[in-house]
């Protein structure tokens, strides 16, 4: 099966920033969403999928040539396991706090690569992921983040945060090989489905959603996933795993500010510091371009 062609860096750059701030709005719809924790993330990938297989007649994602199933099956798990965390985290910890931690991810992608895929990241990007998460940890000093009146939230987004991380170094050894829409498809229908599962087993329950929140859900669906998460994935197919995650990062910061903005959560010069960081340390992990030979 012949390979997409590889984009260039600019076009790559660009994927990468409207999928950062696509999904930054994530906490701040759920938030506005007055449902269950599972029910939410459910009704996100239910709507994507939907949307998606309405799609399909002209994104051709009934094309399934070159899948390893294995592995999709495995990253739609891991990314049921990470939305089901880090929904459920909001219920009891600050945005910002959730939002650092579940980005975290880079350190576990980073060890994951380096033990298991035998794939160590370069030297810019530990350096850069490293400022970073220094400028993560000064935003949660200043948003007031406190880990013991906090605990179960921040054990939450720490989970989907390891999560996330098994997601997206599976992510990377699949996505090549497929189809993109096909890919995307039926990884946000198998998370759905495993989604819907959990929502059923722990008892919560989809019948008393109102239409207001409907409303925001289907916003959740079209922005954060079918937006967001859909370029991700698509970046997938030509960027170290590593790279992605450095990039999230950027996530804690601009989540902040739309909390702020749209439902007054606290903002603090710390944050700004932390901001700063942050992004520096971005710029600073993707100093090189980074393609891949994949």
């Amino acid at each position: 099966m012949a390979r997409d062609q590889r984009p260039s860096y600019r076009v790559l750059f660009a994927a990468l920033t409207i999928s950062v701030l696509s999904i930054s709005s994530a906490a701040t719809l759920i938030r506005l969403a007055d449902a269950p924790a599972l029910v939410i993330a459910s009704f996100r990938m239910l709507i994507a999928s939907a949307i998606l297989w309405a799609a399909a007649p002209w994104t051709k994602a009934y094309r399934t040539s070159g899948f390893k199933w294995k592995s999709i099956i495995g990253a739609g798990v891991f990314l049921a396991l990470h939305f089901g965390f880090w929904i459920t985290s909001l219920e009891s910890t600050s945005v910002a706090s959730s939002l650092v931690l579940v980005t975290m991810n880079p350190i576990f992608v980073a060890l994951g690569s380096t033990l298991l895929l035998k794939d160590p990241p370069s030297r810019p990007l530990i350096v850069g992921t490293f400022v970073s998460i220094v400028g993560c940890f000064i935003l949660v000093v200043g948003e007031g983040f406190s880990l013991a009146g906090s605990f179960r939230g921040n054990a939450l987004a720490l989970g989907g945060a390891c999560a996330m991380s098994c997601y997206m170094m599976i992510g990377r050894h699949a996505a090549p090989h497929s189809h993109f829409f096909g890919y995307i498809t039926w990884l946000y229908t198998l998370s759905g489905l495993v989604l819907v599962s959990a929502a059923l087993v722990t008892g919560q329950s989809f019948g008393d959603v109102s239409a207001n929140s409907i409303l925001f859900m289907l916003l959740i669906a079209i922005i954060p996933q079918v937006i967001g998460h859909s370029l991700i994935n698509w970046s997938l197919k030509h960027l170290h795993a590593s790279y992605l995650a450095a990039a999230i990062l950027v996530e804690p910061l601009a989540g902040t500010l739309i909390a702020y903005l749209v439902i007054r959560e606290s903002f603090s010069r710390f944050s700004l510091i932390g901001g700063i960081l942050i992004l520096s340390g971005v710029a600073w992990a993707f100093r090189r371009r980074p393609m891949t030979g994949g």
